[in-house]
């Protein structure tokens, strides 16, 4: 990758990390500011992934992005405790000038009211990435859950 930024590997690995601590730390509406205008962002299981099944859910665009934020923050359910996202087997591939892909996997623990922290969920991201006014963003973000630990009240980010 040209035009000056050696750097585009190290800023899509802070916007990847920015994502998690965003969510950990439910601060969604700066979430939001991590998509494109155009940004998808969607879950799926592995199992569903493989033979193109039914996503968990699927937002296409910053208007469904917000429908889910105000979701999260709790005007349609209950709160859900803290979580601890970990990020890790990070692989970035840049395709043009301002775009790349991303793949990494992720593990999420949660904190309940009981204030015992258990495993949540895991799986694989698959992102699309542009850069838009020299800043990483999310074109397309993809959570592959591993279906065998898919929990039942399963309704937030990953």
């Amino acid at each position: 990758m040209s035009g000056g930024n050696d750097n585009y590997e190290a800023q899509i690995r802070a916007l990847m990390f920015e994502c998690a601590r965003l969510v950990d730390h439910q601060q969604f509406r700066d979430w939001l500011d991590l998509f494109t205008e155009d940004g998808s962002y969607s879950a799926i299981t592995y199992e569903n992934n493989q033979e193109n099944g039914l996503y968990l859910f699927k937002d296409d665009g910053k208007e469904s992005l917000k429908e889910r934020v105000t979701f999260l923050m709790g005007f349609w359910q209950v709160g859900r405790g803290k979580t601890l996202h970990t990020l890790s087997n990070i692989s970035i591939m840049p395709l043009e000038e301002d775009e790349a892909t991303a793949n990494s996997y992720f593990v999420i623990y949660r904190t309940g009211d009981d204030g015992i922290t258990r495993f949540h969920a895991c799986g694989e991201y698959e992102d699309n990435l542009v850069r838009q006014e020299g800043r990483w963003l999310f074109r397309k973000r993809k959570a592959i859950v591993d279906n065998g630990v898919l929990p039942s009240h399963f309704t937030d980010l990953i």
